[in-house]
């Protein structure tokens, strides 16, 4: 049966990576073959483009311009329902890859910091829809009230977390209905897991741990963990996007358990970390399932 959509609302960006022979940026320049590669990116094109892989109906709220870059974006996105609210210019960044998969970003997000909410255009994708993706970049923000006037589920990820009193999150944590986060720098993320669920309305929280897998924490319920699937490492970027993606596909999409949902978010990410870009290597349900299966 074909399921209701699921909106995304977050930024899009065209990505220049560069893949690093050691720790740092060679001052003095040089020839490096097969190095750097572009791909389409950003936490709201990672989702969009991981949710359409897996089978997924997906709209994207996004902004964009008709530059070089733009033109880029518009044609890894084809296939995808996106409407794209006016900018200035395409947002861009840059990805350093270093030899172990870890990978520093720096980021020019053009004018979309500022920008105001395209809230027309909001209401008119969320219509018909059965979740929202809503990613935490700030022009979000005035969106997530009209998501709870329509009443659907929000999922939102925090990303990095380091303090549950950031007052740059809590108007996502306030909104959540199912809340990621990263648990890299939380000493004990069970811990805080817990507190978001006495603090915060959500029903369940879900922590990405790196190799360590992911926690799963459901209101009422005992803590989970998913051991992460051992695979070789050519890049994390993104992986945190497809775990939320997929996650969301199985559980709103496919109609699975939290748990379920985990254990195949936690496949999809395993098999995202094979490719290099952030926006790339999404994997089809076929190969999630082929994956979890021979495990």
């Amino acid at each position: 049966m074909l399921m209701p959509p699921l909106l995304v609302c977050g930024n899009v960006n065209l990505e220049s990576v560069f893949c690093l022979e050691g720790e740092l940026l060679p001052p003095q320049g040089g020839f490096f073959p097969h190095s750097m590669t572009l791909n389409v990116s950003g936490v709201g094109a990672n989702l969009a483009l991981a949710l359409k892989n897996l089978g997924s109906l997906v709209r994207l709220l996004t902004f964009g311009a008709d530059d070089p870059c733009g033109k880029v974006v518009r044609a890894a996105l084809e296939g995808i329902e996106v409407c794209f609210s006016p900018s200035s210019a395409t947002p861009q960044s840059l990805a350093l890859v270093r030899p172990d998969g870890s990978r520093t970003f720096y980021r020019d997000l053009k004018d979309t910091m500022g920008t105001a909410a395209p809230t027309t255009d909001f209401l008119n994708l969320i219509t018909g829809c059965a979740a929202v993706l809503m990613t935490n970049i700030n022009w979000t923000r005035p969106l997530l009230p009209l998501a709870l006037e329509v009443g659907l589920p929000i999922l939102t990820d925090v990303q990095d977390l380091r303090d549950l009193h950031n007052p740059y999150d809590q108007d996502y944590f306030r909104a959540a209905d199912l809340l990621f986060l990263s648990a890299e720098h939380l000493e004990d993320p069970a811990t805080v897991m817990e507190s978001v669920l006495e603090r915060f309305p959500a029903r369940l929280v879900v922590a990405g741990w790196g190799q360590r897998g992911a926690l799963l924490l459901e209101r009422g319920g005992e803590l989970y963990h998913q051991p992460a699937f051992p695979v070789g490492v050519l890049s994390t970027g993104g992986a945190g996007d497809t775990l939320a993606a997929s996650f969301a596909h199985f559980y709103f999409s496919r109609g699975k358990s939290a748990p379920q949902s985990l254990r195949l978010a936690c496949a999809a990410a395993a098999l995202k970390v094979r490719a290099i870009g952030s926006g790339q290597g999404h994997p089809d349900e076929a190969a999630v399932l082929r994956f979890v299966n021979s495990q």
